[in-house]
């Protein structure tokens, strides 16, 4: 049955990835807020390898763990032997069994990898919500007796703190309170709340894979935002289906049906609310779906759950022979995939995203779709990320700029504020009719001089043109000498005026060298000729010259100033 697809509005950030750990495979999902809703940018998926990160790393050892394994086998003797797969069995004390676990299993490199593709196809630096994988987390059922003030179900200041203290009493250590999550469930009686505990394990591997980012210097924690885990998430999402079948009972079970490669999770839901929840470490996809289905069947009976009307089914594999074998076991109830009530329009969602969809859309998502889900957050605050000032020989080069920067403009206001002093000096030593004369005089009386100066200087460059090349021949040798010199590897010997112009003859030691002097002198070569001189080409040449006809720049300023002082005489009327 599929749902409506709903809007989601805008959050802090453009950009949020969702990343899930499930058993050797790690999920991730990119989500990208646009105006109109939210849209899948890209999908993840990355192999882990086996790297174990070392106690201090990880979360640390709940105390008064005992040493051993999931199984013991005795030979003969009157000792009572420890119940073959105790984890799975083991029904008393924190739900987490007593055992010695493993270190966590690191994905530095994968999640690494997986931020430098985002930042690499631009999609910056996105905050991140992880979602804890179930087998790695510890489940505690909790009964509180209902105080007056407290009537109704809710997880209170009040609540919490007491729900605290009573986890540590049946767990036999202390917590950190801000990585234990309290899920409603159904009381069993008017006088007792239920509430369902989960903080992680000492395997936990997101915690592990986050520290050892922060311990390594050359690498940057990603953004993370939040540590959501998939009983609450999947719960929440159940929620959301239950409420949407207006025709269902309140009262009415559902079974909430993930079967992963590491696990099987399982809740049973009474109306909206959580009834009971169980992780089988036992079941996995590689079992066959008759024997998920006898095992929930037995789970069923053993707490009493009535009759279920609806499933809601994620699976790695098998999605089709276990909705058959379900059909079979549960003829009654409506069997569906729990993804297709994700409110987005994405039809290629896989079941090992779903839950990394999820968790993202908690920082992404639309309130009124929020609604439905438990506000859980494990994300412990020693793990955010901070601006940190990294105090290497850059800071101190840019400390170094600045203060010299500050410096230099320290001394020029200094300097720009004694010359104007010294020039105020000047103005007070002034006399008062100078002083006092009006701005626009002095500016004519300055214009005045400068137009003089200027005159000044022209005469002199006039003069200097009178000394040296003002006549025709001077300035045609002086001009031969500059081309000359500018060609190189050429050299005149003879000069001869003639008719129009000068007869120039020579020797290059090129005969380029003579194409270029006639190209520079707009001369007509009239003879090359080649030779050899001790080994060496030699080209004799004969090149004419022409000469313009021009008045020296004397003669053409004199005629200038002399019409320029006749034309006001000529102009002035005569007197009668």
């Amino acid at each position: 049955m599929k749902t409506k697809r709903q809007k989601l509005t805008r959050t802090r950030a453009p950009y949020v990835l969702g990343v899930t750990v499930a058993g050797r495979t790690i999920y991730a999902v990119l989500l990208k807020r646009e105006a109109d809703g939210v849209e899948v940018v890209r999908r993840f998926t990355r192999q882990r390898v086996a790297r174990f990160a070392s106690m201090q790393q990880g979360v640390p050892e709940v105390k008064g763990q005992e040493a051993g394994g999931d199984f013991s086998i005795q030979f003969g003797g009157s000792g009572a032997a420890t119940p073959f797969l105790k984890a799975e069995f083991d029904l008393s004390g924190d739900g987490a069994g007593n055992e010695q676990l493993p270190p966590a299993t690191l994905f530095v490199m994968e999640l690494s990898d997986i931020l430098a593709e985002c930042k690499e196809a631009g999609y910056g630096d996105p905050e991140v919500a992880f979602c804890l994988p179930s087998v790695d987390l510890a489940y505690v059922e909790l009964r509180l007796p209902r105080s007056v003030k407290h009537t109704e179900q809710d997880t209170g200041p009040v609540d919490r703190k007491a729900l605290l203290e009573l986890l540590e009493q049946q767990v036999g250590t202390p917590l950190e309170e801000e990585q234990v999550a309290f899920l409603p469930m159904t009381p069993v009686d008017t006088e007792t709340h239920r509430f369902l505990a989960i903080y992680p394990r000492p395997s936990e591997p997101v915690t592990a894979t986050l520290q050892a980012l922060k311990a390594e210097s050359n690498r940057r924690l990603p953004r993370t935002r939040l540590f959501e885990t998939e009983v609450s998430l999947y719960l929440g999402l159940a929620r959301t289906a239950i409420r949407q079948l207006a025709s269902e009972s309140s009262e009415a079970c559902s079974l909430v049906l993930r079967v992963g490669s590491d696990d099987t999770l399982v809740l049973f839901l009474q109306g909206d609310t959580l009834q009971h929840a169980e992780s089988l470490r036992s079941l996995t996809v590689h079992d066959t779906a008759d024997t998920i289905c006898s095992r929930i069947l037995l789970l069923q009976d053993e707490y009493g759950i009535g009759e279920i009307s609806h499933v809601f089914l994620v699976s790695e594999h098998g999605e089709t022979e276990l909705p058959r074998s379900l059909s079979v076991f549960f003829p009654n109830a409506q069997i569906e995939n729990l993804r297709v009530y994700l409110p987005l329009d994405d039809q290629e969602i896989g079941p090992g995203s779903l839950a990394a969809q999820l968790a993202a859309l908690r920082l992404v998502g639309d309130p009124t779709f929020l609604k439905a889900f438990e506000p859980v957050n494990l994300f412990p605050s020693s793990l955010r990320r901070r601006w940190e000032l990294p105090f290497g020989w850059q800071v101190w080069a840019l400390y170094a700029l600045l203060f010299v920067t500050t410096l230099f403009f320290v001394w020029r206001y200094l300097t720009l504020e004694a010359e104007l002093n010294v020039r105020r000096e000047r103005l007070r030593q002034l006399p008062p009719a100078i002083a006092a004369t009006d701005a626009r005089a002095l500016q004519a009386r300055i214009d005045s001089l400068n137009a003089r100066t200027q005159q000044a200087l022209r005469a002199l460059d006039i003069l200097d043109s009178l000394l040296v090349g003002s006549d025709r021949w001077s300035r045609a040798l002086a001009q031969l000498s500059r081309e000359v010199a500018a060609v190189r590897g050429i050299w005149v010997d003879s000069w001869r005026p003639r008719a129009r112009g000068v007869e120039l003859k020579g020797s290059a030691i090129a005969r380029d060298r003579v194409v270029a002097l006639a190209r520079r002198l707009n001369g007509v070569i009239r003879a090359l000729t080649f030779s050899e001189i001790r080994g060496w080409p030699v080209y004799a040449f004969v090149i004419e010259i022409p000469l313009p006809d021009e008045l020296p720049e004397p003669a053409r300023y004199l005629r200038e100033q002399f019409a320029a002082n006749a034309q006001p005489t000529q102009s002035k009327p005569s007197n009668p």
